[in-house]
């Protein structure tokens, strides 16, 4: 399914309106629809920013350590051969690669995100985060079954070649740039509302969470311009 055809002007050009693309699409609304509801804060709409890269982590360790090893060492010999070069990389040195990858990745990922967690809910920099609050876990519950249903969607119909160990494992360190400039904007957002009297932050907040279904649409995209099937079997 496509989408409509004005929309091509901002998206890429081979971009496909797929279950997963309307997937995320309805969990940011709802999360948009919940944030009005619950007249969330700062620190509510941040953390299910947070919590969101969290769950790219955890399939991105899927993946990693999921990988058709066959596919991609297949792929290595061929572009291999092609060079001239001798030697063979085995299904087995490839499974070995993606759990020392997927580990690494844990760990790495994982620090980045438990600092930004200090900022986010320890330091009360923009608020209280009320965790026990039904709105934020049914929000992170939505996202977490999209990238479910979106890993398993794409999971047999993605090409792995030679470079998919390492574009999987630099994708999601794209969506801590945009993290650690929202938190630094949003922090001085708060403060100049504050200064002015202005108490009310929800108009702001929905125009993020606006943007940030802009963002997680154009990162989809970017990621699945065109399913090509894995046919390397």
């Amino acid at each position: 399914m496509k989408f409509p055809q004005p929309l091509y002007r901002i998206l890429p050009e081979k971009s496909d309106l797929t279950p997963p693309v309307i997937s995320l699409l309805s969990a940011n609304l709802i999360t948009i629809v919940l944030a009005i509801a619950g007249n969330w804060d700062a620190a509510t709409v941040i953390f299910i920013y947070w919590a969101q890269s969290i769950i790219i982590g955890i399939f991105t360790v899927v993946t990693i350590l999921c990988a058709d090893t066959r596919s991609i060492s297949a792929a290595m010999n061929y572009s291999r051969a092609e060079r001239g070069e001798s030697g063979t990389v085995t299904p087995g040195s490839i499974r070995t690669q993606a759990v020392i990858l997927g580990a690494f990745f844990s760990v790495h990922y994982g620090i980045f995100h438990a600092g930004y967690y200090f900022f986010i809910v320890e330091s009360g920099l923009f608020g209280v985060v009320n965790l026990s609050s039904p709105g934020i876990w049914y929000s992170c519950g939505l996202f977490f079954v999209n990238h479910l249903f979106s890993y398993l969607y794409y999971r047999n119909r993605l090409r792995q070649d030679k470079d998919f160990m390492t574009e999987t494992f630099t994708a999601p360190y794209y969506r801590i740039i945009p993290m650690h400039f929202t938190i630094m904007f949003g922090a001085m957002v708060i403060i100049v509302l504050g200064i002015i009297g202005i108490t009310s932050t929800l108009p702001v907040l929905v125009l993020f969470l606006l943007l940030k279904t802009a963002t997680d649409m154009a990162m989809h995209l970017q990621k699945h311009p065109g399913v090509q099937e894995n046919k390397a079997h």
